[in-house]
């Protein structure tokens, strides 16, 4: 699986990423299960990522898993919206309608368009700047 050094370390930083992004969801005040849930999409994302870039596929890609990344932290928008509303032994079980506008799927597809949009605009600009010389 590994055929480069390179590949090893990028592995070793997707482990490291996800165990930090476990532990930023936990110090957020986000329950076990969120926190569980922020790390394992990470995961899912790393694993994607890193399958893609060892084929070399991620050059115009890379912006979009900037969005997805950003989608991997949705769950702790919906705890933080319920968290004051809905005891936490019932919060599997219980369908909240009402939510505030920041747990909306709107809102939190915005959150996850806004680094893709920002990074298609960086390679947009970058690429100008180099056709120019």
């Amino acid at each position: 699986m590994f055929k480069r050094p390179e590949e090893f370390i990028v592995a070793v930083l997707a482990a490291l990423w996800v165990a930090a992004s476990y532990f930023a969801a936990a110090r957020f005040g986000a329950p076990a299960h969120t926190a569980l849930l922020v790390a394992v999409l990470t995961l899912l994302w790393a694993i994607v990522f890193f399958l893609l870039w060892q084929r070399e596929r991620t050059r115009l890609l890379w912006p979009l898993f900037l969005g997805l990344l950003a989608a991997c932290w949705w769950p702790i928008l919906d705890w933080y919206a319920v968290r004051g509303i809905v005891p936490p032994e019932t919060a599997g079980e219980m369908i909240v309608i009402a939510k505030p506008w920041y747990a909306s799927w709107t809102f939190k597809i915005i959150l996850a368009l806004i680094p893709a949009a920002a990074g298609y605009a960086w390679m947009f600009k970058t690429a100008r700047r180099n056709k120019g010389l």
